[in-house]
């Protein structure tokens, strides 16, 4: 069963911190419930993860005290607070040691974090979790949500499958789009023939949407998988009209430890992917560039600020009167800097694109012509929407 421990190795909750109540990290989760008011006795069951927002924090009569004294009544399992404005802003300590006392783990992310994005990936990980079929399943979960990696345990079902446990010295990650978890099932049992057929040992299962695969190093051998993924490749537009997908090929692991971090990094690696477009492609680790230095960072605020500094007007200018001055300075480096490639892009005339950039250069002080400031407001993109 997922338990309070596993949301810490979702990728949504890479922001995340325990507050208090690290002595029930072990509770079970059955499902989260985003609470609307106070008054949710009637909604929950028991088991669940008490999600605390906007909703809650903004009523007269909130008090986080008394949320999180109903939800330890009600036997739910944990509580995850958004912080920020306008959301939960002061956590006293009288709260943390009430959930110090009953065991109740206390969970903060900042309050930016896409909860739409939260309840897909903890609903693939509680079905998942609860719907185990086979070995390699076991093996992925073990690797995935594993609070530490037991190597004897994963020595055992390696055997089980009569593979060697050399087969796990690195990690890649497909992302399907639009696809059901059944779907990608079949696919990955495609990929593993193709993988069998190159002699290129591999276990890849699948967790929701995504293909996951372990494999042996393929530093010399990157053209075979190349060729691999492009024959998959051919295979999904057969079988999905339009298909869209991203997928990232980790770094060599140096030890089974390192499984789980490259899962990670992976799977992280696949949404900036997405977001800056790269679909349908091959791309290895070393690949992605200015990014991996980024990635290399666990503290971001240097980052924040960088990104506040340089673009912090553009974007209170575009909330206030809903613009799009970001979206068009990324879609004009993403042109080569060329005004109408990125008019195209954009579905809009030269000279509109012309007046937003004029607009960027008024709000920032900045010069697309001038390499160095031009290349200042890149950098502060890239990080912007790393960041989110």
């Amino acid at each position: 069963m997922f338990q309070c421990k596993d949301l810490l190795s979702l990728t949504t909750m890479a922001q995340s911190q325990v507050i208090a109540g690290k002595g029930g990290m072990d509770r079970g989760i059955r499902w989260a419930y985003k609470a609307e008011n106070l008054n949710f006795e009637k909604w929950v069951h028991g088991q669940e993860l008490l999600i605390i927002s906007a909703p809650v924090t903004q009523r007269k009569n909130y008090d986080l005290y008394k949320t999180i004294e109903k939800a330890i009544s009600l036997k739910m399992s944990c509580a995850l607070l958004l912080v920020g404005e306008n959301y939960v802003t002061d956590i006293d300590d009288m709260v943390k040691e009430l959930a110090e006392r009953n065991d109740f783990p206390l969970f903060t992310i900042p309050w930016d974090v896409p909860l739409v994005d939260f309840f897909e990936e903890l609903g693939h990980a509680i079905s998942y979790l609860d719907d185990r079929k086979d070995i390699q399943d076991n093996l992925l979960a073990e690797i995935i949500f594993g609070n530490s990696v037991n190597v004897h345990n994963i020595e055992r079902k390696c055997e089980q499958m009569g593979r060697d446990i050399s087969v796990l010295e690195q990690v890649f990650v497909m992302h399907l789009e639009s696809l059901s978890n059944d779907e990608v099932r079949a696919d990955a049992e495609i990929l593993n023939d193709l993988f069998g057929e190159q002699e290129h040992p591999a276990i890849i299962s699948c967790y929701g949407d995504r293909i996951i695969g372990f494999m042996k190093d393929c530093t010399g051998e990157r053209e075979r998988i190349t060729g691999i993924f492009r024959e998959f490749d051919a295979f999904l537009g057969r079988e999905h009209d339009g298909i869209r997908y991203t997928l990232n090929i980790g770094e060599k692991c140096g030890s089974l430890q390192e499984l789980q971090k490259s899962f990670h990094e992976t799977s992280k690696v696949n949404s900036i992917l997405w977001h800056i477009g790269r679909h349908n492609e091959v791309v290895f680790h070393d690949q992605m560039g200015f990014y991996r230095f980024l990635m290399a960072y666990e503290n971001h605020e240097p980052m924040q600020r960088f990104v506040d500094e340089i673009l912090g007007e553009i974007l209170e200018y575009d909330a206030k009167n809903h613009t799009q001055l970001i979206e068009t300075m990324w879609t004009y480096f993403g042109s080569d800097c060329n005004l109408q490639k990125a008019a195209d892009r954009l579905f809009s005339h030269k000279n509109t694109v012309k007046y937003r950039l004029q607009r960027i250069e008024q709000l920032t002080g900045r010069d697309f012509d001038n390499k160095f400031q031009s290349l200042e407001l890149f950098n502060a993109l890239i990080m912007y929407y790393y960041l989110n």
